[in-house]
């Protein structure tokens, strides 16, 4: 198994500082980090020295490592040179990924745009994943291996997430027949069983996906036969957001998404 990490959407409202704090006092010694803002409520980071002279003081004084930072969403006419200052940061405080979701539906322009992504990321040392899930432009595995091959750039890969992979209509098999060795991280989590196709509007999938995860271990989904197609080396990024557990403090969130890993895997390697 490669590292085991907690993803910032698991405690998104914690900001970037609190999220190193709280992955931490978990029990993580890895974190993912938003520092390409998406939502309204995101923190901004980047540019502002005193806000970057906290992160790094706080990865310094936890000795976290960054496992992958978001969210890059491939989006029509997309500037991606102006995506220099958060790669640069990135890459400074020794993240390995970048996490780029898919929102234009042009084909040709959404692999040009994740070329140049690529190539910029690749000046930073960090490797761009493709991030597929049922309600964005690329909504399945193969969709997804379809642009990282197209792309043809060594840094080129593929991210997994176990709910999108159920709620696209994916499975394991999947993932080892379209993306043998190119996918290097996993965004972990449960969840119930896949409701019939078509019977979620992709608003409620996407409130799923941001609000109702559950825990690895607490539901339906096929986490060991996942992890066995992903092979050993896989990163493990735990991506489990809850309105049941947002009453919680933002530590107390992060061990009881630390305990529940460490139960998956502890049962697996037993």
């Amino acid at each position: 198994m490669g590292v085991v990490s907690l993803a910032a959407l698991t405690i998104l409202d914690a900001g970037p500082v609190g999220q190193v704090d709280a992955a931490h006092a978990g029990g993580f010694d890895h974190v993912g980090l938003r520092l390409q803002p998406l939502l309204p409520t995101d923190q901004k980071i980047v540019g502002l020295p005193e806000r970057e002279a906290a992160l790094t003081g706080a990865l310094a004084r936890t000795g976290l490592g960054v496992l992958e930072i978001g969210v890059f969403p491939l989006r029509p006419n997309m500037d991606v040179q102006a995506l220099s200052p958060v790669l640069a940061f990135s890459h400074r405080i020794g993240a390995r990924y970048v996490v780029c979701p898919v929102e234009d539906d042009d084909a040709p322009r959404r692999l040009e745009t994740f070329r140049a992504l690529c190539d910029l990321a690749e000046t930073c040392g960090l490797r761009a994943l493709i991030e597929f899930n049922p309600y964005s432009a690329c909504r399945t595995i193969a969709e997804a291996m379809e642009i990282v091959r197209a792309a043809d750039r060594a840094n080129a890969a593929a991210l997994v997430d176990a709910l999108h992979l159920s709620r696209s209509g994916g499975s394991p098999d999947d993932v080892a027949r379209h993306a043998a060795g190119m996918v290097p991280l996993v965004h972990l989590c449960d969840a119930p069983p896949a409701p019939a196709r078509g019977s979620k509007s992709e608003d409620e999938l996407r409130k799923e996906s941001r609000t109702a995860r559950l825990l690895p271990g607490e539901g339906a989904l096929w986490l060991d036969e996942l992890l066995d197609a992903l092979g050993p080396q896989v990163d493990v990024s735990v991506e489990a957001p809850s309105a049941r557990h947002a009453h919680l403090p933002a530590a107390e969130r992060a061990r009881l998404a630390y305990e529940a890993t460490a139960a998956l895997l502890a049962r697996r390697n037993g």
